[in-house]
């Protein structure tokens, strides 16, 4: 099993696509996707606070700017 976590936060119109983005993926792969608010914590806020989507696949991290199709896909068995 494909574990993703995405990281975001309300009201966030890019958050919103990357989570589209992934939901492509489900059909053809088996996927558990977390989404982690950062707002409801004090330490990934401040981690993430101005970097957000940023997603782990299978353990490894990607920020906004190097989400597309392929970088996740690549990442998936």
């Amino acid at each position: 099993m494909n574990k993703i976590n995405l990281y975001m936060k309300k009201n966030c119109p890019l958050c919103d696509e990357i989570r589209s983005l992934i939901d492509v993926f489900t059909g053809e792969y088996d996927i558990h996707i977390k989404e982690i608010d950062i707002e409801l914590s004090e330490e990934l806020l401040e981690k993430y606070m101005l970097e957000v989507p940023v997603i782990e696949v299978n353990g490894e991290t990607l920020d906004y700017r190097s989400i597309d199709y392929v970088s996740i896909e690549k990442r998936l068995h």
